[in-house]
């Protein structure tokens, strides 16, 4: 299903091209990002040089990140998918506080930001949600977290790897590439010195899925894509997912509850269910 008609499309290409120059923030609110004073929150884990177990097949980390004599905090979750399901949920038009979104998705034990999105708070981008696709998949840039409908969990470039209409279960789209296949830097375009809150999602060697949010530092895409090449963390493949104001993430795992809350309502999450 598409979601533009063919009135809108002249309107999306523009607002498409915008986004590609913020690289960070959803088209939709990108003003005051930088004034915005993180409220209060729960204490970390102490074990932040290290992971700690949330769930079965889900991992935390807290690390430091450092770039330019600047110093914030990522927030890194590890999935094995071959424990943990995935699910994209994707609200058109009507996007929900992330709040919401847990109220909605109780059994969820954790929530992330989606896909960038436009001023109708449709996403900029395919999403496919059990098995139901809508928009249009982005060509020649970006890449894509998706399900297949044997339940293979992976992360492909859209630059190497386009989408060629395949059967998937779960999939969203995001842009940019930060690392290729094979752990290789990403080439560097227009807007990667802006500096805003991130999300990204990558896969490492073992085939983990790596959820990295930076809810309350300023870092630029470059900055981001070095950071995670030297992070150890063996990313063998990444991508940004919306950020800016839309950067945002829960953790509701008994004992381990938290949510770094995003300042924009959302129209698309990825959800993750442990056993």
């Amino acid at each position: 299903m598409i979601l533009h008609s063919s009135r809108s499309k002249p309107r999306r290409a523009v607002l498409l091209a915008g986004c590609l120059m913020l690289l960070g923030c959803n088209l939709a609110r990108v003003t005051g990002d930088a004034t915005w004073t993180p409220p209060a929150s729960t204490p970390r884990p102490a074990e932040s040089d290290g992971w700690k177990t949330l769930a079965p097949g889900m991992e935390r980390r807290d690390i430091t990140v450092q770039v330019d004599g600047l110093k914030t905090e990522a927030v890194v979750i590890r999935l094995d998918p071959a424990v943990v399901l995935l699910r994209v949920h994707y609200r058109p038009g009507d996007p929900q506080l992330l709040d919401e979104w847990r109220a909605q998705l109780p059994d969820a034990d954790l929530i992330v930001n989606g896909a960038f999105f436009d001023e109708t708070d449709h996403a900029l981008g395919m999403i496919i949600s059990d098995g139901t696709a809508m928009g249009q998949t982005l060509n020649g840039f970006g890449g894509m977290l998706q399900v297949d409908t044997a339940g293979v969990t992976r992360i492909r470039s859209l630059v190497g790897e386009p989408y060629g209409g395949e059967s998937l279960q779960q999939a969203v789209q995001g842009f940019p590439m930060l690392i290729e296949a094979g752990g290789v830097m990403a080439p560097q375009g227009d807007g990667f010195d802006e500096r805003s809150r991130r999300t990204a999602v990558g896969q490492d060697r073992a085939g983990r899925i790596l959820f990295i949010s930076i809810p309350y530092g300023f870092v630029s895409l470059a900055e981001l894509q070095d950071w995670l090449m030297s992070s150890g963390l063996d990313l063998n493949i990444a991508f940004g997912l919306d950020g800016g104001r839309s950067t945002g993430m829960l953790i509701h795992v008994p004992g381990n509850e938290e949510t770094f809350p995003a300042m924009d309502t959302l129209p698309s999450v990825v959800a993750a269910y442990a056993p």
